[in-house]
C-alpha cells in the first residue's frame, strides 16, 4: 500500500474503531438504578448526535424528551418505583423533598455518566484488543504499528468521553424543559399536555429552575399514577385542511376532549352537497367549533356547517343557515374577541362541483395581480374591525403572514392569528402579531390518512390576553394513535431561539405572488 494512503487511513481506522467500542460499551453497560427522594429510578446512557434527556413513564405509557446539555449522549429515565406522598408533596413545590431530589438526581445523573464513561472506553480497548489481533496476523502490521493503532484508540476513547461528560455539566442548561417535546398515544397525549400546562403555570417562589423542573416532573408522576390535573387555562385546538377525509376526526375528538375548536378552512374537496352531508354533523361533533372557509370549500357547505351548530365567520359576520350574516364581525369566544375571514377563493356558485372551478391563484389569467389585491383587502378588512379582534381566523397562510407584516408594532395591542393551506407546522411572529399554524389535520387528504401524520395545535388562552401562553404543536399517527408534541412556552425570552418558532423583521422579504396550493390539494 502507497505509504502516503496508510497514513490518511489510520487515523480515519482509529477514529471509526474509537466510535464502535464506545459506542459498543455504552450498548453493553445496560441501565443502572438509582434511589431517590421521590422513588428508584433507571437511568442508561446512550450514544447521540443531540444531547438530551428522555424520561419516560412506563405507568401511564407517555415520555417527555428535552435537551438540557450539548454533548453526543442521550439520558433515558425511568421510574421504577414511586413514593407517592413525596411525589405529591414535590409536586406541590415543597422545598425539603424539591433539595433531596436534586440532590439525589445530580448523584445518580453523575454515577449513570461516570459508569458509562468506564464501560465506553472499555469497549474501545475490546475494539481496539480484536482489531490489534487482525492487524498483527491478518494485515501483517508490525508490533509497533499495531500497539500505536490500538492505544491511540484507547487514548482517544477516553478523551472523547472525558470531554463529553464536562460538556454536559458545563451546558447543563435547566430552562430546556421549559419547551420539551411529549409523546404518548393520542388520547394520553391530550392528558399529559394538561397536567404539564399546570405543572408549568403555577405561581410557587422557587428557589432555582432545576426546583421548578423537578416539580413539573413530580406533576407528570403522580398523574401517571393516579388521576390527573386539569388544565392551567382555557385550552382550544386548532385545525385546518380536513379534505374530507373522516378518518381522522375520531382521533382529533379524543384530541379536543370538548375543548373549542378553530378550524381555519378546506373541510372539503370541492365543497359539495354530498361532502356537506358526510361531514357537517361530523365535524361539528368535535366540540364547540368556530370556523373559516377555505379555497376547497364552498358557500353551500359553510351554510351546512351553520345549520349543524359550528360557528362560522365571514369578514362581514356570523353566517347563518339561510346564507345571511349578522352584520357582526367581531364575536366573543373563548374569553377572546375574535373574528374570521372567508377565502377569497370559496365557491360562491349554486355547483361547487363545477370542473372549471379555480382553486387557486395561479390558475387564473391575472393571479398574481389577484393575489395582490386579496392581500390588500384583507388589511384593509382588518382595520376596519371595531372592536379591534384579539385574534383572527385566515385560511390561507400567505394572507396572513401578509396581513402580519401590514400591522405596524405601534398599530394596536398583540394579534393572534389562525392559519393553514400550507399543510406545514409552524408558528411565526411579526413584531406584535403572531401567526399559529397547525399543519393538515386530514393528512393532506384521504390518500395520505395511512402514510402521512395528522397535524392539530393545542392552544393554552387566556382570557382578553390574545397569545396563548402556550402552543403544543401535535403530530399523531391515525392508525396506531402515537403522538408527539413540541411546546412552545410564547412568553419565553428566547422565544425566536425555538426550533418551530420564526421570527421576522421589518426587512424580511416577500413571498411570492401567487403560490401553488399544497402538493396534496392538486
Amino acid at each position: 500500500m502507497h505509504d502516503g494512503l496508510r497514513m490518511v487511513l489510520r487515523p480515519l481506522l482509529v477514529v471509526v474503531l474509537t466510535l464502535a467500542g464506545m459506542t459498543l460499551g455504552l450498548r453493553l453497560a445496560g441501565p443502572v438504578e438509582r434511589d431517590t427522594a421521590l422513588g428508584v429510578v433507571s437511568l442508561r446512557i446512550a450514544p447521540s448526535l443531540d444531547g438530551g434527556v428522555d424520561a419516560f413513564i412506563p405507568l401511564a405509557n407517555w415520555g417527555v424528551r428535552a435537551e438540557p446539555f450539548r454533548a453526543p449522549v442521550v439520558m433515558h429515565v425511568e421510574p421504577r418505583t414511586i413514593d407517592r406522598q413525596a411525589v405529591i408533596r414535590a409536586s406541590s413545590g415543597q422545598r425539603d423533598v424539591l433539595a433531596a431530589a436534586q440532590r439525589d438526581g445530580r448523584r445518580a445523573a453523575r454515577a449513570a455518566l461516570v459508569r458509562a464513561f468506564g464501560w465506553a472506553v472499555g469497549g474501545a480497548l475490546l475494539v481496539a484488543l480484536l482489531a490489534a489481533g487482525f492487524a498483527r496476523w491478518g494485515a501483517r502490521w508490525s508490533w509497533r504499528a499495531t500497539a500505536t493503532a490500538g492505544a491511540a484508540v484507547v487514548v482517544l476513547a477516553a478523551a472523547v468521553g472525558g470531554l463529553s461528560l464536562a460538556a454536559v455539566g458545563r451546558t447543563f442548561d435547566p430552562e430546556a424543559f421549559e419547551t420539551p417535546r411529549f409523546y404518548a398515544r393520542g388520547a394520553e397525549l391530550s392528558q399529559l399536555l394538561k397536567v404539564a400546562g399546570r405543572a408549568q403555570g403555577k405561581r410557587t417562589a422557587y428557589r432555582s429552575q432545576v426546583d421548578r423542573t423537578l416539580s413539573s416532573y413530580a406533576s407528570l408522576l403522580r398523574a401517571g399514577s393516579g388521576p390527573g390535573l386539569a388544565a392551567a387555562g382555557q385550552r382550544a385546538v386548532l385545525v385546518s385542511d380536513l379534505h374530507a377525509n373522516t378518518l381522522v376526526l375520531d382521533t382529533v375528538e379524543r384530541l379536543a376532549t370538548g375543548s373549542p375548536v378553530f378550524i381555519a378552512g378546506d373541510f372539503a374537496q370541492s365543497g359539495t352537497a354530498a361532502e356537506a352531508r358526510l361531514l357537517a354533523d361530523r365535524v361539528t361533533g368535535l366540540g364547540p367549533v368556530v370556523a373559516v372557509s377555505g379555497n376547497h370549500d364552498s358557500r353551500l357547505f359553510m351554510r351546512r356547517l351553520a345549520g349543524a351548530g359550528a360557528v362560522v365567520l365571514t369578514r362581514t359576520g356570523r353566517l347563518g343557515a339561510d346564507g345571511r350574516t349578522n352584520g357582526k364581525p367581531v364575536e366573543r369566544i373563548a374569553g377572546l374577541l375574535v373574528a374570521g375571514y372567508d377565502d377569497p377563493l370559496e365557491s360562491r356558485t349554486g355547483d361547487p362541483d363545477d370542473p372549471d372551478r379555480i382553486f387557486s391563484f395561479s390558475e387564473r389569467p391575472d393571479g398574481e395581480a389577484e393575489y395582490a389585491r386579496a392581500k390588500e383587502e384583507v388589511v384593509a378588512w382588518f382595520r376596519t374591525l371595531s372592536p379591534r379582534p384579539q385574534a383572527v381566523l385566515i385560511h390561507q397562510n400567505g394572507l396572513a403572514q401578509a396581513l402580519a407584516r401590514a400591522l405596524r408594532p405601534d398599530e394596536g395591542p398583540p394579534l393572534l392569528i389562525l392559519t393553514g393551506h400550507d399543510h406545514l407546522q409552524h408558528v411565526d411572529r411579526h413584531g406584535e402579531t403572531l401567526v399559529v399554524d397547525a399543519g393538515t389535520v386530514g393528512a393532506g387528504g384521504i390518500l395520505g390518512a395511512g402514510k402521512d401524520a395528522i397535524g392539530v395545535a393545542q392552544l393554552e388562552l387566556v382570557p382578553d390576553e390574545a397569545w396563548p401562553r402556550v402552543i403544543d404543536l401535535v403530530q399523531l399517527e391515525p392508525l396506531s394513535g402515537a403522538a408527539q408534541a413540541d411546546r412552545v412556552l410564547v412568553g419565553a425570552p428566547d422565544l425566536c431561539e425555538t426550533g418551530r418558532v420564526v421570527c421576522h423583521s421589518a426587512e424580511d422579504e416577500e413571498e411570492p405572488a401567487a403560490p401553488e396550493d399544497p402538493p396534496e390539494e392538486k
